[in-house]
């Protein structure tokens, strides 16, 4: 037994009986590909950072827009950097 999100569950429920699939086939093959094959994935396009972490991930876009942040074009070129 685990815990999950309601909602979430509820969802996934009704996805999986609109598809006309018992829900217990979807956590079946989930947990399967995840034992036998040590794989799961997840998807880029519905991720959603947290408000902490889009502060984070603007505060980064804005440093580097201004200059505030170094770059290199090359591993030897930072690393030659580094030996200052």
């Amino acid at each position: 037994m685990f815990k999950t999100d309601k909602k979430l569950k509820e969802a996934a429920q009704k996805t999986a009986q609109t598809m006309g699939i018992p829900f217990s086939a979807v956590l079946n093959r989930l947990m399967y590909n995840f034992v036998e094959k040590q794989e799961i994935s997840f998807s880029t396009e519905q991720y959603n950072p947290t408000p902490y972490l889009r502060r984070i991930l603007e505060q980064g876009e804005k440093n580097l827009a201004e200059g505030k942040v170094k770059t290199f074009s090359s591993v030897e070129e930072m690393f030659a950097d580094l030996g200052k």
